[in-house]
Order: structure tokens, then C-alpha cells, then sequence
């Protein structure tokens, strides 16, 4: 099989340049395994969207977070609609930090429900106690969250409705051939003119060269609590002082019969994993200590919880020097769109679209600075 474009890496990134690229009309193949049924018995690659809860905002850190997480999410419905699966509910969401106005003003320009609010006023509408000495924006709908796995799946069925090819294995190889690139695995090989990677964390060895990336070990905590109407999202400084910052996502269902609230953060320390690390990483339960942080600032944050058990799983966070996203070629031929930063799941579909315009277009095509996404090599 011959296509125009190979995508390596079926996660949220890779899906939507694959279903950006198909219903241009461009031959594409996505190519990259299903989510293993026993992590603790696969040697990977793991992906970062088997999960139940993702923020989604505009507002954020950087005018370029609000540009890409705005085009997203004015394409939700039209994803959802058209391929009958549903992944967005819009929860709101609550920013704690002594810079949170910035969170704002970064924003400026777009359709955005968000303003400044009160400890008082959030811990009267939704039981969150806020760290002292901060500044605390809300931003309404459409902030909320997404179901990543449930994203996933409808970027690959829209893909696959308009052409695309999709194989459910790892890539073994990419090497050049006469025709372009030959992308070998377990089902056999497919050709193509170009070669787009968005396998996140991993699939280093497939590129030839190291890119500047943290590949940063992060532990999620998903607490079993009731459902609650009045709670949204929340992404703030941490009452513990082992971790930078914490977010979670309100409380939803989870394949393990659970309504769990899952909380994760950044912890003072981080470990950094090398790629030979991360299968051994995906096989714990995420590291004790960071559990210990995150439960206690769940229990300040949310003191009228209560918490009924404690699940835990690791995870994993691509890092750049720009703490943006990388989206460029790095061999003739061959381009990412890797390392969200932590970041890219509510922006994913506008992320894969410009890597979807890259391979169409075989440059830059967008009103964005290309040199914000420039990939920078080790």
C-alpha cells in the first residue's frame, strides 16, 4: 500500500492530523496500536489519551495556548455530530494563581465567558477552599473537559469515514525508499511520500535524532467521590509543598466501575525519564510520594470531600524549552507534531491540523509564527 502521508501514532495529535489529512483528500494511513488491555504485562508504546478526563479551556499561560485550545474547541460539536460520539461536557473552569488575571488577558480576542472571582465566591458555588494570596479567574463554558479515549475514537472514525487507512500496530521502522519512505511493522509495510510522527513520549528511535524533549514521569490520582454538578475543573497552586501546581477533573465514570475526581500536578522534583525508562515507568502505580501530595491537596482544596478510595496510574508529560508544542519537519520528508507539554489535549485537533497542513502544504501554512513550533534537537 502507497498513501501520500503515513501518521505514526494513533493518540489525540496524530488522529486529528489524520482526519484533517483525509478529508482534504490526502492518502493517509494511521498507523499506531489500540491501548494495551494489560499495561503492567506490555512493553508499549503506551499513549497519553487512555484516560477519562481532560481540561478544556482558552484561557491559559500563552496567547498561543488560547489560539490553539479556541480552534479546537469551536470544532467539538462538529467532531461529535458527525461521528456519534460524544467526548465534551461543559463543566467550566477555575484558575488559582497569583497571575491568574494574565490567564485573561492572554485570551483576548476570543469568544470567552471568564472573569475575575472571589475565595468567598468560589468556595460558596463549588466547595473549593483557594490558597491564600492568589488571584483566582473562572472561565464558564465552553471550558469543561473532554474524554480523551472517546476523542480518540472519533477523530480515527471520521478519519476512516473519509478514507483513511488505519492500522492497529506499532511502527517498527521508517527508512527511506524509492518512493519515498517505507513504514515497516508486524502487519508488513506501507510506503508513502511523507511521514508524520505523533507518537508523544516515544518513537524517538524512529526519527534518526534526539529532540530537545523532558520526558517528565507524572502520577495521576483518581479519588472515588459522588458526582457534583457544582464542581468544575480546576488547575491551581498546591497546598503541598512537594508539587508546583495541581489540576483535576470533577468527578466521571471509569472502565474500573468507579466515579473517581483525578487529580495530577508537577512536582518540585521531577523525574525525568529516558526513553530506554519508559516502559519500566508505565508498568508502577506512579510514584508513593507524589500520591501523598496530591490526596493531601485534594483534602485541602476540597475539605468537604469525601473520598471513598484511592486509585493511582502513571503517566507521562513531553516537554519542550518553549513549553510549546513541536510542529516541523526534521528530515526531508519527515515531520512531527510531538510534546504537548501537558497541555495539548483540549488543543489536539488544531495541533494535528497544522501538522496535517504541513505534509499538505509541504511548508508552513498558517498565520501562526512557524518559529514558535520549530522542533530544536538535543
Amino acid at each position: 500500500m502507497h498513501v501520500n502521508v503515513a501518521v505514526i501514532g494513533r493518540g489525540m495529535i496524530g488522529a486529528a492530523a489524520a482526519r484533517h489529512l483525509a478529508e482534504s483528500g490526502t492518502s493517509t494511513a494511521l498507523i499506531g496500536p489500540l491501548e494495551p488491555a494489560d499495561r503492567k504485562g506490555s512493553q508499549g508504546p503506551f499513549s497519553s489519551h487512555p484516560d477519562e478526563g481532560r481540561i478544556t479551556r482558552i484561557f491559559g499561560r500563552t496567547p498561543v495556548w488560547a489560539a490553539l485550545a479556541a480552534a479546537s474547541i469551536q470544532r467539538y460539536d462538529d467532531i461529535e455530530q458527525r461521528s456519534g460520539i460524544e467526548f465534551y461536557v461543559p463543566s467550566g473552569c477555575a484558575a488559582v494563581f497569583p497571575e491568574a488575571s494574565e490567564w485573561i488577558e492572554a485570551a483576548a480576542g476570543y469568544d470567552l465567558d471568564a472573569k475575575m472571582v472571589t475565595a468567598e465566591w468560589l468556595m460558596d458555588c463549588t466547595g473549593i477552599a483557594a490558597p491564600a494570596g492568589n488571584e483566582i479567574a473562572y472561565e464558564w463554558a465552553p471550558a469543561g473537559h473532554i474524554n480523551p479515549r472517546r476523542l480518540v475514537a472519533a477523530q480515527a472514525s471520521l478519519a476512516a469515514l473519509a478514507g483513511a487507512e488505519l492500522i492497529e500496530h506499532a511502527v517498527e521502522s521508517v527508512s527511506r525508499s524509492h518512493s519515498g519512505y517505507e513504514v515497516t511493522g508486524p502487519w508488513g509495510s506501507v510506503t508513502a511520500d511523507k511521514v508524520l510522527v505523533a507518537t508523544g513520549a516515544f518513537g524517538a528511535e524512529l526519527l534518526g535524532a534526539e529532540l530537545d524533549v523532558e520526558r517528565r514521569a507524572r502520577t495521576m490520582l483518581m479519588a472515588e467521590m459522588d458526582p457534583d454538578p457544582s464542581l468544575p475543573n480546576l488547575i491551581s497552586v498546591a497546598p503541598d509543598d512537594r508539587l508546583h501546581e495541581i489540576y483535576w477533573c470533577p468527578p466521571v465514570p471509569y472502565p474500573f466501575g468507579k466515579t473517581c475526581l483525578k487529580i495530577g500536578g508537577n512536582m518540585i522534583d521531577t523525574r525525568v525519564l529516558e526513553s530506554a525508562d519508559l516502559v519500566d515507568w508505565f508498568h508502577t502505580d506512579g510514584e508513593p510520594d507524589e500520591v501523598e501530595a496530591l490526596e493531601n491537596s485534594l483534602r485541602a482544596l476540597l475539605p468537604g470531600a469525601k473520598i471513598a478510595s484511592i486509585t493511582t496510574a502513571p503517566c507521562v508529560i513531553t516537554g519542550t524549552p518553549t513549553g510549546h508544542p513541536y510542529v516541523g519537519f526534521v528530515d526531508d520528508g519527515i515531520a512531527v507534531a510531538i510534546a504537548g507539554n501537558g497541555s495539548s489535549a483540549k488543543s489536539s485537533d488544531e495541533i494535528g491540523r497544522l501538522g496535517a497542513a504541513l505534509m499538505a502544504a509541504g511548508e508552513w501554512a498558517d498565520q501562526l509564527d512557524a518559529s514558535i513550533f520549530t522542533p530544536q534537537f538535543a
